[in-house]
């Protein structure tokens, strides 16, 4: 059985490199809507904090890797880790109910 899965990461981009980390995610998004799988991928900034938030929504664990083999998504995230300033916290869930 598919287990949709749900994901909330919180990006800590270094503070003169917040706008470039938020420039490399938008870039991703359009095309990583049109992968098979993908129900939702929202990008959010935090107003009180230098911080970005990406709520993802998967059909199962097979979408979620696949889109990570894609050139775009590799790019994004060779392009992004010297914008930041700690690894990126991740968290996966699946609802209960």
């Amino acid at each position: 059985m598919k287990t949709t899965l749900f994901i909330f990461a919180t990006l800590h981009p270094k503070k003169q490199s917040f706008e470039k980390a938020k420039e490399i995610l938008k870039s991703i998004i359009d095309d990583t809507r049109k992968e098979s799988g993908c129900i939702e991928f929202n990008l959010y900034e935090d107003l009180e904090s230098s911080k970005l938030y990406l709520y993802e929504q998967w059909s199962d664990e097979l979408s979620l890797n696949n889109h990570f083999t894609y050139d775009y998504t590799l790019k994004a995230l060779e392009d992004i880790k010297n914008h930041l300033e700690k690894q990126t916290d991740v968290i996966k869930m699946e609802k209960i109910k």
